[in-house]
């Protein structure tokens, strides 16, 4: 960090400036420096002459800042502008945290239909389609659809064990529906 600090104040081209701007961006998220980060992301954003898969970068890391220092109406507004123009597994980050937010704002239905569109576009990245069916399950069960959240999250205790953080998210929720259904229904045994 202290070398690009230097490299930053003493460049004399601007393509070494921008250099050091988008590595300390990385730099600090990395560090966990979120602040510097979000505030390294803006340069770049800021610079017209800085290329487009960079800016998406910037914007990556705002909303990815955003979402570890739990300030969510900046990591919405973040995502929003990076669904926009990201491809691929950026995409799908974007369009499941789309549906993160929805769930947020007890939209259920809107959420599950966001979910959909993340498991159709981009199926082949399976860490945010699993992130998204565990949604789609929290979705159904705040909509009293027990049967459905049970399927999709005992799927994704079976189909997912990858990701080891989904599939305890997943057991989680399993164990908190089952005990919801034993209150009101004796032949369920946790």
């Amino acid at each position: 960090i202290s070398n690009l600090l230097h490299l930053e104040k003493i460049a004399d081209f601007p393509q070494n400036r921008t250099y050091a701007q988008t590595n300390l961006m990385k730099q600090y998220y990395e560090n966990e420096n979120f602040s510097d980060a979000v505030k390294y992301a803006q340069v770049v954003l800021n610079d017209a002459k800085v290329d487009d898969r960079i800016k998406l970068d910037a914007q990556l890391f705002i909303a990815r800042s955003a979402i570890k220092t739990n300030n969510e109406a900046e990591a919405k507004k973040a995502y929003a502008a990076l669904q926009l123009t990201a491809t691929g597994a950026l995409a799908a980050e974007a369009t499941y945290y789309e549906a993160y937010f929805k769930n947020k704002e007890n939209k259920f239905e809107a959420s599950n239909e966001v979910v959909q569109t993340l498991a159709f576009q981009y199926s082949g990245y399976k860490y945010y389609a699993s992130k998204g069916l565990l949604l789609m399950a929290k979705n159904f069960k705040a909509i009293d659809d027990n049967f459905n959240a049970k399927v999709i999250l005992e799927s994704l205790i079976s189909n997912f064990s990858q990701f080891p953080d989904v599939v305890e998210d997943a057991k989680i929720e399993l164990a908190s529906l089952k005990e919801e259904a034993a209150k009101t229904n004796s032949s369920i045994q946790n």
